[in-house]
């Protein structure tokens, strides 16, 4: 990737959080996914996030640093599950935050990439945890609200 490559893929990921956000925003409290599913509120999004978020800037700066990529205790599902489980205790502003913070931090990350380590392997992944992500929430959250609920 170049310098203007990477700069708009920051530039897209940043446009889908701030819509994610806009919509987790927009209704805090509410079960956000169809009746048949799981409940997720707003704060179930933004723990899942910054979960997520906060392994894919290990794995990020491990493989910058040649080092092994931490694995999962499972399989992602599962990890979602057990991740929903153990952030319930939080409140929404803790997990706010913490997303918050772990988004920051991804960016930082990304842009501080020296140009000569972006191969294929870096790019899927860094964008596993970015753009297409975010925006596969929003989809849930659109199904839902869009009177499935």
């Amino acid at each position: 990737m170049n310098a203007e490559e990477v700069k708009a893929m920051l530039c897209i990921d940043r446009i889908v959080w701030d819509a994610l956000v806009s919509l987790l925003e927009a209704h805090p409290e509410e079960s956000l996914h169809d009746p048949a599913s799981p409940r997720w509120t707003s704060r179930d999004v933004y723990a899942h996030f910054a979960r997520w978020l906060n392994h894919s800037n290990t794995c990020i700066e491990a493989y910058c640093a040649g080092k092994k990529l931490p694995s999962l205790e499972g399989a992602p599902e599962e990890m979602n599950i057990r991740w929903q489980r153990e952030d319930s205790r939080m409140s929404l502003d803790e997990t706010r935050e913490k997303a918050r913070m772990a988004f920051i931090q991804r960016r930082r990350i990304v842009d501080s990439i020296p140009l000569n380590l972006w191969d294929d392997d870096l790019k899927r992944i860094v964008r596993y945890d970015g753009a297409w992500h975010y925006a596969t929430h929003i989809n849930y959250i659109v199904v839902a609200s869009k009177g499935t609920r």
